[in-house]
């Protein structure tokens, strides 16, 4: 059986608590209420508590991601098996896993930054 710990479920990792570090490094600076919802217009329509526990969601979507796609990696294996043993073809779930992860840290960051 093939190890998970390889180097783009690490780097999965450190990512899915960027968000998380951010959020407790500018927490002191933060306003006591900060946007959680923008309409179309982009401008905010809903403020909660900045230790609301959906603050906390949503630093956490990153690291939900990363452990569900750690979880489908090896439904991604048998999907991307190929006969000649590929080492792309087989890094693929940890580059889907690493990418997905990427896109939520991302959007959380963004999110705490507008805050």
């Amino acid at each position: 059986m093939r190890s998970r710990l390889n180097i783009s479920n690490i780097l999965s990792f450190l990512f899915s608590i960027v968000p998380f570090s951010i959020y407790l490094f500018i927490y002191p600076t933060m306003p006591r209420n900060i946007a959680i919802h923008y309409n179309f217009n982009d401008v905010a329509d809903r403020f909660v508590d900045k230790s609301s526990p959906e603050v906390w969601l949503l630093c956490a979507l990153s690291f939900i991601a990363f452990v569900i796609m750690l979880f489908l990696q090896p439904f991604f294996r048998r999907q991307f098996k190929s006969e000649e043993g590929s080492a792309i073809i087989e890094s693929l779930p940890g580059l889907f896993t690493l990418l997905i992860t990427l896109v939520f840290s991302i959007l959380g960051i963004c999110f705490l930054l507008k805050a």
